[in-house]
């Protein structure tokens, strides 16, 4: 891709390198601001090519459009598992074809793209990239993310808190299960299981979304 190569150099460094490699410039800041520059392309492009859609709709669509599963698919296509710097453990471990791991790293390569050459080069890069999960979610009749359903009845009632915790964990690092616990004000609603923290939660979030139908 052109586009990258317009990245400067430290920054790029920066935005391939994780945190296992324990060096003082590693991508998690990067992954914290791309994780935001792409929210912010998402959200525009939805805004202004798609003016029928409620804000419940269009954050629905954005949420299946940028989840961990999407951002390592074109994390892939960019063959960024390959060039990411980690740690001789992370390596063994499978770390190079870890979802999660995948994700970041895109992200934070979005971010030195946003540094280096602005935002408007950033949008020509992104948004051809993520034309296939767009259309595909904005053709679904539903999109599931239920921890917004949620989360959404629960303020309606009055809930003051709700927690998502990881109660467990199984497997190896490249292909871990997990397990997460929701509670609501303190009580514990549905445990939900998931291949990564993300996954745990909205299957919990559906369970206690159908708990609640049923009483």
């Amino acid at each position: 891709m052109d586009e990258l190569d317009t990245i400067q150099s430290q920054l790029y460094k920066e935005a391939i390198t994780h945190s296992s490699t324990g060096e003082a410039a590693h991508n998690e800041r990067l992954e914290f601001l791309g994780d935001a520059v792409l929210s912010v392309i998402i959200s525009e492009w939805l805004y202004s090519n798609e003016e029928n859609l409620s804000v419940g709709r269009m954050s629905q669509i954005r949420a299946a459009t940028v989840r961990e599963e999407s951002l390592a698919s074109v994390a892939r296509k960019l063959d960024l598992g390959s060039k990411v710097r980690i740690s001789k453990g992370e390596e063994k471990s499978g770390g190079r074809l870890r979802p999660s791991l995948l994700a970041d790293t895109f992200e934070a390569v979005i971010a030195a793209l946003y540094l280096s050459a602005g935002l408007e080069k950033t949008r020509e890069f992104v948004l051809p990239l993520f034309q296939e999960q767009l259309q595909r979610a904005l053709a679904e009749e539903f999109v599931s993310d239920y921890k917004s359903q949620f989360q959404e009845k629960m303020q309606a009632r009055g809930a003051e808190s709700i927690e998502y915790s990881v109660i467990r964990d199984s497997g190896p690092d490249h292909d871990k299960t997990f397990w997460v616990e929701l509670a609501v004000d303190g009580k514990v609603l549905a445990t939900g299981v998931g291949k990564s923290k993300k996954q745990a939660e909205q299957a919990a979030a559906r369970k206690a979304l159908g708990n609640r139908q049923e009483n």
